[in-house]
């Protein structure tokens, strides 16, 4: 009986560590990068080694004939640097790796009610249909992402009424944005349904991927979309961001949140309610990102660095990245002193880390007064600690795996520690 037992044991660990998958995602604008931030498929390769996908991004959709066409034609086409057939390629170097391309990803950015467009006409969905299939086999891609565009909701804020939050809950997660949003969903759940059936025959595979504020409740038939993909890459990053939230510094990527936060800006919110609304766990992936936000701080924002706290707006662009409000995690690591440190150097924040691991770790540095600064620092990142111990919730709710967003902004040369891709390794270490 007892060696029944721990057969069976075995049986089921070894099932898990065969379905667990580590997708990564990789944005090709990493390419155009200087210096160390430069990602080409050479420096990428590394980081495959963690990888079971790789979604390969990102693709738009031509706003005429509803085509797929690359958002970088210069970088992806082979009248240009070829990245298309250079990154299909990597199956050589990276046996039983499987490649796509991801679509949208709120990377493409010319006219989006294209989104709404091709999924209202039949003949528009088969013209985007048959596009997809010529280009995965032009190229010798695996399959296709659909990472869809739908318009995020807005933002909600706190009250001190629980009752106040849980209406707001309701009243966001239950109502749609757009007049046409019951036909939106049904549309699209008929485009990944046709899509599905001419992959199916191509041998090629189907993802989607939940973008972050896309109200899920709106747009997605849960339990009518999950016979026809193979994998759901939910994208619980960036549920506070300096755009949205720009006078209020916070965690950006929690597991949980509390009171008096909004209860469904969190990991797990995002988890429970895909579960509850009839997905198949295993074809769950967890996002994790490899970025942190930022927000200036003023003197106004107290001495604590405790979130959530009084910002000033997005901070300042990273060298590399060159973007408002976002630090890669190389552009993190190198800002980083010791939380014991009793002050932080000119333009070094102090690290702080989450013993509860359900909030996520922090960094700071306040405006120094006796210097004259009138602006401080506070950044919201995730590191490979981070990465770990989300990796293991996903394992402990019993997900497939997680989604690596994106390995461009990870630490590809191994500034950080000396380890390349670290955030991407502590994942698939904690699977």
């Amino acid at each position: 009986m007892l060696l029944r037992l721990t057969a069976c044991l075995l049986l089921c660990c070894v099932t898990y560590l065969q379905a667990a998958r580590v997708v990564c995602y990789w944005d090709g604008k990493s390419y155009w990068r200087e210096g160390t931030a430069k990602v080409t498929t050479e420096e990428v390769k590394p980081g495959l080694s963690y990888c079971s996908h790789l979604l390969y991004g990102f693709t738009a959709i031509d706003d005429d004939d509803y085509h797929l066409e690359p958002v970088d034609k210069k970088l992806d086409l082979d009248k240009g640097k070829g990245q298309y057939r250079a990154v299909a390629e990597l199956k050589r170097a990276i046996p039983g790796l499987s490649i796509m391309l991801s679509v949208g990803g709120n990377q493409d950015n010319e006219d989006q009610e294209k989104y709404f467009e091709v999924l209202e006409k039949p003949e528009r969905r088969v013209k985007f249909i048959n596009s997809v299939s010529t280009t995965l086999k032009q190229y010798g891609f695996d399959g296709i992402d659909l990472a869809w565009q739908f318009p995020p909701q807005h933002e909600k804020y706190e009250t001190t009424s629980l009752s106040s939050i849980w209406h707001k809950i309701k009243k966001t997660f239950g109502a749609g944005v757009d007049s046409k949003a019951d036909e939106h969903r049904d549309q699209f759940v008929a485009l990944v349904r046709e899509l599905k059936a001419v992959l199916r025959a191509d041998g090629k595979l189907l993802s989607i991927a939940v973008l972050p504020h896309v109200n899920s409740s709106v747009y997605m038939d849960v339990r009518q979309l999950m016979p026809y993909v193979d994998m759901v890459n939910l994208w619980t990053t960036d549920y506070r961001t300096p755009e949205r939230s720009p006078e209020k510094a916070d965690f950006a990527t929690p597991i949980h949140f509390e009171y008096p936060r909004l209860a469904f800006q969190n990991t797990d919110f995002t988890v429970r309610y895909w579960l509850e609304h009839g997905a198949d766990s295993q074809k769950l992936n967890l996002g994790i990102a490899t970025w942190g936000r930022s927000w200036k701080l003023t003197t106004d924002s107290g001495l604590s660095g405790v979130p959530p706290l009084l910002a000033d707006g997005p901070g300042p662009a990273g060298p590399h990245t060159k973007t408002d409000g976002l630090l890669s995690y190389y552009e993190t690591c190198v800002k980083l002193v010791s939380p014991t440190n009793p002050s932080a150097p000119a333009g070094m924040i102090r690290r702080m880390t989450d013993p509860s691991k359900r909030l996520g770790t922090y960094a700071f540095r306040l405006p120094d007064r006796k210097a004259g600064e009138s602006e401080g620092l506070w950044v919201s990142f995730v590191e490979p600690e981070t990465a770990g111990y989300l990796a293991a919730y996903s394992k402990m709710k019993g997900l497939g795996g997680v989604a690596i967003l994106d390995l461009g902004l990870d630490d590809s040369r191994g500034i950080c520690d000396g380890s390349k891709f670290p955030i991407t390794r502590a994942a698939k270490l904690n699977l």
